[in-house]
């Protein structure tokens, strides 16, 4: 016990002795972590699918999930002018996607059926940054850094749907894939701990604000029953967001030309927004010259 006291006393002290951070004026930082999303109009739109199928159904087993989080990675090259304050460029890459379903059964109409539904939304997005660094040591061998700046995301958003059904020997398979781009802002923390002269091990947190809408793209339908197949496509439908009334209001999203959709029980038609804001958390490293 004795000698664990006495090196762990070691350790600080050579900590405490260490050098400052050496001032650099050039580093790049390299990190990878965990991002999250808030989604707005597609995540309403899922849940009011699954309430509708749920609603509707005599069973259903399974769930619709939401897009939230995904993994990311970036990187960033900071020129500092002088003891505290630097300018940083960078960009990266992160991907939100989730396959989730349901299956159950219904008897409207007759006779009863099985039905299964399967959705894989996914947004992949480029983000490039410029930061406004503001950095300042704590202790020898321990720094902060906050920053924040403007965002420009390049955003690809798709979507699948597979579904079957025993009435009719239904089988459908519904596709949707569009590039948009998107502005925002940015801000947060960096906290690094030198391990050597020039290599710091680095944990950064910070919210990305950013919204995409008026999302446009290519859609795709098959559809093949007992009676045949029928395929339908466009190069120009887009991201609609609205309330169906059957009994109850459900929020729903789905793939319309210009003019959304129509048909009874349809309100509140827009095209949809997808808030890609939210938190990330990253760690890494910052080599320093």
């Amino acid at each position: 016990m004795k000698k664990a006291i006495a090196i762990a006393a070691a350790a600080v002290l050579l900590a405490a002795a260490a050098p400052a951070f050496s001032q650099e004026q050039v580093a790049f930082k390299l990190l990878g972590g965990l991002v999250r999303m808030q989604g707005d109009d597609y995540n309403k739109g899922i849940l009011g699918a699954y309430q509708l199928a749920r609603d509707t159904s005599d069973s259903l087993s399974g769930g619709y999930e939401k897009l939230t989080s995904g993994w990311s990675f970036q990187a960033e090259i900071v020129n500092y002018w002088g003891s505290h304050v630097g300018v940083g460029i960078g960009g990266g890459f992160y991907r939100v996607t989730k396959t989730s379903g349901v299956t159950g059964t219904a008897s409207v109409p007759d006779p009863t059926y099985q039905f299964s539904s399967n959705y894989t939304p996914k947004i992949s997005t480029i983000p490039f940054f410029l930061n406004i660094h503001y950095r300042f040591h704590v202790a020898p061998r321990i720094g902060l850094d906050v920053f924040a700046g403007p965002v420009f995301q390049i955003v690809q958003y798709g979507f699948r749907r597979e579904a079957t059904s025993s009435l009719n020997a239904l089988s459908e398979l519904e596709t949707f894939n569009a590039s948009d781009t998107a502005l925002g802002l940015q801000g947060g923390i960096t906290v690094g701990f030198r391990i050597v002269r020039g290599v710091t091990l680095i944990a950064e947190g910070f919210y990305r604000s950013s919204k995409v809408s008026n999302i446009k793209g290519n859609w795709f339908l098959n559809q093949t029953t007992t009676s045949g197949t029928v395929t339908s496509s466009s190069n120009s439908y887009y991201l609609w967001s609205y309330n169906l009334t059957a009994g109850s209001v459900y929020p729903l999203v789905g793939y319309f030309d210009a003019n959304g959709p129509a048909a009874e029980g349809i309100s509140s038609a827009r095209k949809a927004t997808i808030d890609l804001s939210g938190p990330v958390v990253m760690i890494g490293f910052k080599f320093s010259l």
